[in-house]
């Protein structure tokens, strides 16, 4: 039995895995990104360098932080320290800004085009220049003075059960991750319901079924099918997975890339496991319900049929998660949060947000999985019960004809 589940396993990895339309399916977003990416380079390009170029003009002690700091600030500080040189090159553009630092006042120049120069930050060293100017006025010493321009250590804290987490940019991140479940699951879904569908068409209009089944069971048939499609998906997820640390690890220096990084640097270890747990499962599940629906199907006219109530269904989560901003103690709500099929894009929205707690979080996990091995159990009867009938009654009218009438 286990060699003939291999076989079939094989065989629908090695059916899809070596098809046009898969890699299709897999290349083309990657392809689309990189294309969209290369166009955003080459514009960056023709802009030519966009880190400002700004003069520093006073005393070399107030100069010192801002060299200092113009990394950080992404800017570039000139050499010039000469008044009238840095208005001679503003006025040909070799400057993108001027600042000009007095006893009590400081005045910054800039080209009508330079937008990059960042002027808050500028304020911002300023004011603490200041700051150190006046505590030495006031005859404070340089331990005392190093201490009165210390800044506050501020950070926010969200405490849930009897931990505490950092709120800023965990939060942040987790909920990104969390609304990227709903949307993960249902593209998924639509693009792999579609391939069981479609391989149990071809084999049901050709009559090959019958061959199929008289060399191994119904059994072997489903579960082989599902494993196959499903490491299907998981490689499709994976290749995503290793694009996506290539591009961080060659393009660490892109801003567009430095930005997804930083609003993703606060993910904890364990929602990642988490998000990743239930990504899985409510694939699996969506994948049982299109093998038992699937066997419905006489031939491919039939294929959307039998998969557009299972992407209206992958999408009624998606939809409701957006509801749940505005009324998360809704009680339809709150009960969806645990039923299978939808709560993937539900609890884990309400995990961040701290509506619920990890139990019952873990909880609504534990039950998709469940239903997950009860649904695939049951499913084997549906499945050899009717891949083998033909019918031309459209698929809904044979659910109902054949699931629900005594």
């Amino acid at each position: 039995m286990i060699k003939q589940l291999n076989i079939v396993i094989k065989d629908t990895l090695r059916a899809n895995f070596k098809s046009r339309g898969y890699w299709i399916l897999v290349l083309s977003p990657l392809i689309f990104v990189a294309v969209i990416g290369g166009v955003a380079f080459g514009v960056t390009q023709l802009q030519g360098n966009t880190t400002p170029t700004v003069a520093v003009i006073g005393q070399a002690t107030e100069r010192v932080p801002f060299v200092q700091s113009a990394k950080n600030l992404d800017m570039k500080i000139s050499k010039i320290t000469n008044e009238k040189q840095a208005d001679k090159a503003l006025k040909s553009e070799k400057l993108d800004g001027v600042l000009i630092l007095k006893s009590d006042s400081a005045t910054l120049t800039t080209q009508p085009k330079s937008e990059q120069v960042p002027k808050d930050d500028i304020a911002t060293i300023l004011n603490q220049l200041s700051q150190a100017k006046k505590a030495t006025q006031y005859g404070l010493t340089a331990a005392q003075t190093a201490d009165f321009m210390k800044p506050v250590n501020f950070k926010t804290v969200v405490q849930q059960a009897n931990q505490s987490e950092s709120g800023a940019n965990t939060e942040g991140a987790n909920y990104a991750i969390a609304v990227a479940i709903g949307v993960i699951t249902m593209i998924v879904v639509m693009w792999y319901t579609s391939m069981i569908a479609n391989a149990i068409a071809n084999e049901k209009s050709s009559r090959i079924m019958e061959i199929l089944l008289a060399a191994t069971s119904a059994r072997i048939q489903y579960f082989g099918k599902l494993i196959g499609v499903f490491l299907l998906a998981l490689t499709h997820m994976l290749i995503y997975l290793i694009a996506g640390f290539a591009t961080v690890i060659f393009l660490k220096d892109n801003v567009f890339v430095k930005m997804i990084t930083s609003n993703l640097s606060g993910v904890t270890t364990g929602f990642m496991l988490y998000a990743l747990a239930f990504i899985l499962i409510a694939v699996a599940l969506y994948l049982v319900l299109t093998a038992m629906v699937a066997s419905l199907i006489n031939d491919n006219a039939q294929v959307q049929q039998a998969i557009q109530p299972i992407s209206f269904l992958a999408m009624i989560g998606y939809m409701f998660s957006y509801f749940m901003t505005f009324m998360p103690n809704n009680i339809a709500i709150r009960a969806l949060s645990y039923v299978p099929f939808v709560s993937q894009s539900m609890m884990p929205v309400r995990l961040v947000t701290h509506v619920e707690g990890w139990p019952t979080a873990l909880a609504s996990l534990g039950i998709s999985f469940v239903a997950l091995i009860l649904l695939a159990w049951f499913g084997q009867g549906i499945y050899a019960k009717n891949v083998l009938s033909y019918s031309d009654e459209p698929i809904m009218k044979q659910i109902t004809g054949r699931f629900f009438r005594k």
